[in-house]
């Protein structure tokens, strides 16, 4: 579901959605929300399934994902906005806009990538993970993967834990609608893309699922498509972060969404001449 902050009272212009990533929550976005400006109208996801938010029945999509968050931004009064998505939201960010070109104004994406493999196999490996080594074990090794040694300790302990907190079967059923949509839909996806896009990157994914700074392993089939199916896109390499980019650098992400709210402003303003 999508929630209103205390904020989106305040504000019947300029509109934000943001989408969390697999086994997150919307928890995540607290630091950004907290330096927002009263001119921004938010709408904050609760992917089915996620701590807090209803349960996940049966099988899903991110494409169902996508139709979930438009069902919610109706609810919400939001005729268009800009979407701020987060490693697998991102790529729902990327579907919304591929799909309902028309309410989509600005993409935030927040280092995506791309699951590398065959989704059953993706799936299996996962689920064997887990089963080795408990979900708590699995979850401080998966997640303290994720570079995130620039966090609190106290953020840190909130991640591994939600992510432990998690159904098995929920976080399956996401790995696997994430990894399909990566073979399947991605590059037709992003070739449909027709608002404006900010990227923001820290790490990249290799062909074996590790991840690394993006300073020192620039390439990825993400960036790389990005790159060549949206060329005006605009890519910013952020250094020296892990893969949480709005936990460390909420300041940074509360800039972007408030440098695409001054863009929508001033295209909005008449000629005075």
């Amino acid at each position: 579901m999508v929630c209103s902050s205390p904020i989106s009272a305040r504000f019947k212009h300029f509109n934000v959605i943001l989408i969390h990533g697999w086994a997150c929550g919307w928890q995540d976005w607290s630091g950004v929300i907290s330096r927002l400006s009263d001119d921004v109208e938010i709408g904050v996801v609760k992917l089915p399934g996620s701590p807090d938010a209803v349960p996940l029945e049966g099988r899903i999509s991110l494409s169902e994902c996508a139709a979930h968050v438009i069902a919610q931004a109706d609810e919400l009064g939001f005729e268009s906005f800009t979407v701020v998505g987060h490693s697998m939201g991102a790529r729902i960010a990327i579907e919304l806009a591929a799909n309902w070109q028309g309410r989509i104004s600005h993409l935030l994406l927040l280092d995506g990538s791309n699951v590398p493999g065959d989704p059953d196999k993706a799936v299996a490996r996962l689920a064997n993970q887990i089963a080795q080594l408990g979900q708590q074990s699995w979850a401080e090794a998966a997640f303290g993967s994720m570079m995130l040694d620039n966090l609190s300790p106290d953020k840190k302990r909130n991640i591994v834990n939600r992510a432990a907190q998690y159904q098995a079967n929920v976080l399956m059923e996401y790995y696997y609608a994430m990894t399909e949509w990566d073979c399947d839909k991605f590059v037709a996806s992003v070739a449909q893309l027709k608002c404006s896009v900010t990227i923001l990157q820290s790490t990249s994914l290799d062909k074996n699922e590790i991840r690394r700074s993006i300073t020192s392993h620039p390439s990825s089939l993400w960036l790389d498509v990005l790159k060549d199916l949206a060329p005006w896109s605009s890519i910013k390499i952020v250094q020296n972060t892990g893969h949480f980019i709005m936990l460390e650098r909420p300041q940074l992400i509360a800039k972007y969404v408030e440098q695409a709210f001054s863009n929508h402003v001033n295209l909005k303003l008449p000629n005075l001449k």
